[in-house]
Formats: C-alpha cells, sequence, structure tokens
C-alpha cells in the first residue's frame, strides 16, 4: 500500500470515527471507501469491522450503571450476542463471494435508510413496545430478534444500533437509558465475536485496517469534542445521502 492511499483509508476512518461518536453509522463511510480502494467486498466488510471494533468500547463503560441496572438480562444477551455474531460471521465467511458482492448494493441501501430513520423508529418502538411486550411469549420473541439481529451484526453491522432497538422495544424494555446502554454493549460483544473470528480467520487486511483504525481513533475523539457543535440532524442527512449515493452506485455497476 502506498502512502497515499493509506491516508485516503486514515481519512476514511477519521470519518467513520466521528460519525460513529456522533450519530454511529460510520461504517457506512468506511466499508464504501475500502470497496473504492479495491478490496473485494467480503474483505472490506470484515476488515472495516476490526478497524472500527476499538471506538464501541468507551460509551459501553461510560454507561455501566445503566447496564448493571439491567440486572441478569444483561448477561444473558451478551450470551445471545456471542452466539449470534459468531454464527453471522461464520456466514460471511462460507457465503460465496460473488453472492456476498450482489447483497452489497441491498445492504447500503438498508443500512442507509434504517440510520437515516433511526430516531422516529426508536420512537415508533419505544412508544409501542411497553405492556404487552411483557409477556413471557413477547419476551421469547424480543429474544429470537435478538439473536436474528445479532447474526446480522457478525454479517455487516450497518445500522445495527436501530435494529437492536427494536428487538428491545418488542422485549418490553422501555427505558431508554437502558435500552442504549444495552444496546452498544450488544455492538461491542458482536463485533468482537465477528473481529476475533475474521482475525483467525486470516479475513483482514491488515495495512488497510491499520490506516482506517489510525483515523478512527482520531476521529473517536474529535466526534466527542464536536459533538456539542455539529447538529445531529445534518449529520444524519449527510451521511444518509452518502450510503444512498454508494448503494446506487454499486446498482448499476
Amino acid at each position: 500500500m502506498d502512502i497515499a492511499t493509506a491516508l485516503l483509508l486514515a481519512a476514511a476512518g477519521l470519518a467513520g470515527g466521528v460519525i460513529n461518536a456522533l450519530a454511529g453509522g460510520g461504517t457506512l463511510v468506511t466499508f464504501p471507501a475500502l470497496l473504492a480502494f479495491g478490496l473485494p467486498p467480503k474483505l472490506a466488510n470484515a476488515t472495516s469491522q476490526v478497524a472500527l471494533w476499538p471506538g464501541r468500547l468507551t460509551s459501553v463503560v461510560a454507561q455501566f450503571r445503566d447496564l448493571r441496572d439491567l440486572g441478569p438480562r444483561t448477561m444473558v444477551s451478551f450470551a445471545v450476542g456471542l452466539a449470534g455474531g459468531f454464527v453471522g460471521a461464520q456466514l460471511l465467511i462460507a457465503m460465496d463471494p460473488a453472492v456476498f458482492r450482489s447483497l452489497v448494493p441491498w445492504l447500503l441501501l438498508a443500512a442507509s435508510l434504517i440510520f437515516g430513520f433511526s430516531k422516529p423508529i426508536t420512537r415508533w418502538l419505544t412508544t409501542r413496545g411497553g405492556g404487552g411486550g411483557k409477556s413471557p411469549a413477547m419476551q421469547a420473541i424480543g429474544r429470537v430478534c435478538e439473536f436474528a439481529f445479532s447474526m446480522y451484526g457478525g454479517f455487516f453491522g450497518a445500522g445495527l444500533g436501530v435494529i437492536m432497538m427494536a428487538g428491545y422495544a418488542i422485549a418490553g424494555i422501555q427505558d431508554v437509558k437502558q435500552t442504549n446502554a444495552l444496546k452498544n454493549m450488544m455492538g461491542v460483544v458482536i463485533t468482537t465475536t465477528s473481529a476475533l473470528t475474521f482475525i483467525v480467520r486470516g479475513e483482514v487486511d491488515w495495512p488497510a485496517a491499520i490506516a482506517v483504525l489510525s483515523g478512527a481513533l482520531v476521529g473517536g475523539f474529535a466526534g466527542g469534542k464536536l459533538a456539542r457543535v455539529i447538529p445531529d440532524m445534518a449529520m444524519r442527512v449527510l451521511v444518509t445521502a452518502g450510503g444512498l449515493f454508494m448503494a446506487g452506485w454499486y446498482f448499476i455497476r
């Protein structure tokens, strides 16, 4: 990898780190960037997940009290996330590269729309997730959704946060702080499982991962500082538009 490519990938990581810190959705920048620089789709996806993984840890540490208040269900979710993330990563590894390539525009499109409309989706689910969601049957359905969404996180991951919120709304968790803390914890668990799987199986382009990671670490710190300055809605519109553009590009290629 030449210096110019490394710097451009670091810039993509910087942007992804800022976006993750402000609103989530950094994968919608780093994954297309790795594709643009010639990585095959499966390798780009795995490399992106590994590169962005460290930036997810700080939010979980900051919300440890909310996780503790959830009690035993936190450990159950932890186990579900480990299993689902592992299965999703194995699915990606086993999938034919041509099949995954055909899925790329659909994955980008779905993730972009979920990210763009995440706030109204979350509000809608939160207002309708209580009541009957606390019944044993609905809690069981919530667990099934949690496992399925964990598989998605291990397989691709963009837009995972909003998708996880849907499962917790179905399961009847109404406290927004607890739901957000659990969602962030699951993001770490799922991506840790998938990242370790990709590393062990040799599915990571390390020069590219290190370049993106170096930018993402700086971007995560900068995003924390910029959170008070940049409007959340402006960031969401920009990232969603970029994701939709990339989806359209890969549809017509």
